[in-house]
């Protein structure tokens, strides 16, 4: 029987799949569009198209969001989701072959979760899954001496994992509810209150990819639509030192949760920290400036990794192409 292997990460709000041999081959948003009828589903759309369809409020047809935070929230549809994706990805699927997954998830999963997501993939088609931590996987993208502790801050869209580890030992991890939505709506709280103009936290998300940042008296700006008192579409610009003091009170929530959980570790691995660092990845570790502002408020060494949002995928990648021993959750 020809095999197949794969790495997948259960992102906050996407899924991302990695073929052994070919690189990343899906990045998808965890959206499944569906028609139903006389308790028939028939599968409209999945990833991005279906996430269009979601924002647009379609009528026509029901979207759901299956996987979110890296949970199952609804085990059926998730079935169907991860079962359409890997068949428009790997055309050989249904062939004689066996998939087998390396799955990256974030360090706060318990084990009935994790049951649960293992379920589903067996469902879907996954013969065999094993499962690693998110930090686990981006310490092996950036190849860091073996013994020394880490911390890894992993901002997603929802969440923001944070964890401290060397490649022979998981010493804490914790998942807190911040990440980049709460940017989103931050920005569409700024324009409310500083251009008078209503706009969608999708918006604020488009305006927050094109121009964010966090260095100072950066002017670099976009052109957004925003709805006015007398329900008027206006044009206005938005520069990237606004949008910087509209999010600067999210990334300073994350450096506070960074600095109480250095203190809260022992002095021996603190120590490590000290000297080693605090590596961001994630889709919010790709805002421009993260390193200087992060160096300015933090007492430790900090790493930006070079692709922030794939780095955790990649170390997968590395890992399921390697012969090395690793860090595996066992449940």
């Amino acid at each position: 029987m020809f095999s197949i292997n794969l790495a997948i990460k259960f992102g906050s709000n996407e899924i991302i799949i990695y073929r052994k041999g070919f690189g990343i081959i899906a990045k998808e948003p965890a959206y499944l569009a569906v028609i139903e009828h006389d308790n028939k589903l028939k599968v409209k759309a999945t990833g991005k198209e279906a996430e269009k369809m979601f924002l647009s409020k379609s009528s026509s047809v029901t979207v759901y969001e299956p996987i979110k935070n890296s949970e199952i929230i609804n085990e059926k549809m998730a079935v169907i989701l991860i079962n359409e994706i890997l068949k428009n990805v790997i055309p050989d699927k249904f062939l004689l072959t066996r998939l087998t997954a390396l799955v990256a998830v974030p360090c706060a999963l318990n084990q009935k979760q994790l049951t649960l997501l293992k379920r589903v993939l067996n469902e879907a088609g996954v013969t065999k899954a094993e499962f690693v931590q998110n930090s686990v996987c981006a310490r092996t993208e950036l190849d860091i001496d073996s013994h020394a502790h880490l911390m890894v801050v992993d901002i997603g869209k929802y969440i923001t994992d944070i964890s401290v580890l060397n490649e022979y030992n998981f010493d804490m991890g914790k998942m807190y509810f911040i990440g980049g939505e709460d940017m989103d709506k931050s920005i569409t709280t700024f324009i409310a209150d500083n251009h008078g103009l209503t706009v969608s936290d999708q918006t604020s998300e488009a305006i927050k990819n094109e121009v964010a940042s966090l260095y100072e008296r950066d002017f670099y700006k976009t052109e957004y639509i925003g709805i006015d008192d007398n329900d008027k579409f206006v044009k206005r610009d938005i520069t990237a030192n606004e949008v910087r003091l509209a999010v600067t009170n999210v990334y300073d929530k994350i450096i506070n949760l960074i600095k109480e959980n250095l203190n809260r570790l022992p002095k021996d691995i603190a120590k490590d920290i000290y000297t080693t660092g605090v590596l961001f990845v994630g889709g919010g570790s790709t805002i421009a400036g993260l390193y200087e502002y992060a160096s300015k408020k933090l007492d430790v060494p900090v790493i930006v990794a070079e692709n922030p949002a794939d780095t955790v995928i990649l170390g997968a990648g590395k890992l399921l192409n390697g012969n090395r021993e690793f860090l595996k959750l066992s449940f």
